[in-house]
């Protein structure tokens, strides 16, 4: 029933398998926003697609967008990240997530007395995706957007079965 919203969420779950240690940049910024903004579409092409393909299924999703637009700030991973976030990229070309590094230097230890030299390795270099305001703030981008996979899912479920009892 909701076979094109479910479709952009599976590109979503792609763009995030993608989304790995490691990307910095440019590629760290457009991995972040593909998500993002598909996160968003889901909802608009659940309102758009789907709900005309079928009567059941646009009364359903018109009660459930109905709920949604009610509980205004809640739930936060719709109205914080998938919301705001998107809106934020769109319109102001900006976001609230970052990325740095922690690399771990090696070093060399020589005992001026006797010669000794004992080095010691570098450490492993730690790749940061954070998000710096917001209810979601300190948390990893990566286990939000996979929160935000779920509750899509969650949800697309919901008036599926909404539209079955009708």
């Amino acid at each position: 029933m909701t076979a094109a919203a479910r479709e952009a969420l599976q590109d979503c779950k792609i763009a995030l398998e993608e989304f790995v240690d490691g990307v910095q940049g440019r590629q760290w910024w457009l991995r972040w926003i593909t998500c993002v903004v598909l996160l968003r579409a889901v909802g608009h092409v659940l309102r758009n697609v789907d709900g005309r393909r079928d009567a059941k299924l646009r009364l359903a999703v018109d009660n459930w967008w109905s709920t949604l637009n009610q509980s205004k700030l809640s739930p936060p991973i719709f109205w914080s990240l998938i919301e705001e976030e998107r809106n934020a990229i769109l319109k102001e070309y900006r976001t609230r997530a970052g990325q740095g590094v922690t690399v771990h230097l090696g070093g060399i230890e020589v005992n001026m007395r006797t010669g000794e030299q004992k080095a010691d390795p570098p450490g492993p270099v730690l790749h940061h995706y954070v998000l710096n305001d917001g209810p979601f703030s300190g948390l990893d981008q990566r286990e939000v957007l996979a929160d935000a996979i779920a509750w899509w899912e969650e949800q697309l479920s919901a008036v599926e079965r909404a539209a079955s009892a009708a």
